[in-house]
């Protein structure tokens, strides 16, 4: 009898010890530690932070200060900093980022060429379908003698920023901002040509079927129909 007794109580009294350390340490953990994110690559300056620059992992709390970004809202959007790198597993720290960078856009042109700001009131777009790094073409449409003549005047033009009506820049991430400026890189011989188009005519801004494409520069279409008026 007693042999029994001791098969089925030391078994369970083993059992009931694991599920007390086992418990108890979940606890311990849950306490302990804490989800945050960090760079999930080597993240250099004024890159804006996405989704995929980061990692969630947990650490202990007790490493954490009110230095750290903890939450994903607060990182993604915001720029990394002039002169500042984030190292790859880094924990993301809040003088690292800032919210806006007002010369990005000049930052990401190629040699000899210039930011145009092209204005909603001004031109005919879909404002509410354009976004950053998007390639468009430029259209322009002028009236000779009652008779419209339109044509293709600019291949190629990459957005490099869209701001809304009181000049702050539109984020990826803000679906509810109108754009009121685009602005697009040309050829720097180009933008008096594009000056003399908004005076002349209508100039639309097209999206293409290969508007995602990359390191291609804006071209004028010296053949175009419209050209030899704006020379």
């Amino acid at each position: 009898m007693i042999k029994k007794i001791l098969v089925i109580v030391i078994p369970s009294i083993i059992l009931s010890a694991c599920l007390y350390f086992s418990i108890s340490s979940y606890i311990r953990y849950r306490q302990d530690y804490v989800s945050v994110f960090v760079a999930s690559h080597q993240i250099s300056q004024r890159t804006m932070m996405k989704e995929d620059d980061l990692k969630e992992i947990k650490v202990p709390k007790q490493i954490l200060n009110d230095d750290i970004y903890v939450s994903w809202e607060d990182i993604v959007g915001r720029y990394v900093r002039m002169s500042h790198t984030i190292p790859k597993g880094s924990l993301i720290y809040k003088k690292a980022l800032e919210d806006d960078i007002g010369d990005l856009a000049y930052t990401l042109l190629l040699e000899g060429q210039a930011s145009y700001d092209l204005y909603a009131s001004e031109v005919k777009m879909n404002a509410g379908s354009l976004e950053d790094g998007m390639y468009v073409d430029i259209y322009l449409t002028i009236n000779m003698s009652g008779k419209p003549v339109s044509d293709l005047l600019m291949k190629d033009c990459r957005i490099i920023g869209m701001y809304d009506g009181s000049g702050r820049q539109i984020l990826s991430y803000d679906r509810d901002s109108r754009p009121y400026i685009v602005s697009i890189a040309i050829e720097k011989d180009d933008v008096s040509i594009l000056n003399n188009a908004l005076k002349l005519g209508e100039v639309s801004v097209i999206v293409g079927n290969d508007t995602y494409q990359t390191n291609v520069r804006s071209s004028l279409n010296e053949d175009s129909r419209v050209y030899e008026y704006l020379t």
